[in-house]
């Protein structure tokens, strides 16, 4: 199972950045976590209009690991 992250940064301050979790997953394979970063990555804009995607990450979670934290 993966989960998918993206790196976002002010634009014009690279120095200021933030890691956005989705909430959708987590997803079977590494492919389909990738599908979803880069789907986030296009709608960040939206949200945040001074942000931009800077990277992503599919973090691989251990076997028995719970999606959300309690």
């Amino acid at each position: 199972m993966f989960k998918a992250l993206v790196t976002i940064c002010v634009i014009g301050m690279p120095n200021n950045c933030q890691t956005v979790e989705d909430l959708l997953g987590p997803y079977e394979t590494e492919f389909d976590c990738k599908q979803r970063a880069l789907s986030i990555s296009r709608q960040v804009y939206k949200y945040y209009p001074l942000w931009k995607p800077t990277k992503y990450r599919c973090q691989k979670l251990p076997v028995g690991r719970l999606k959300w934290k309690i």
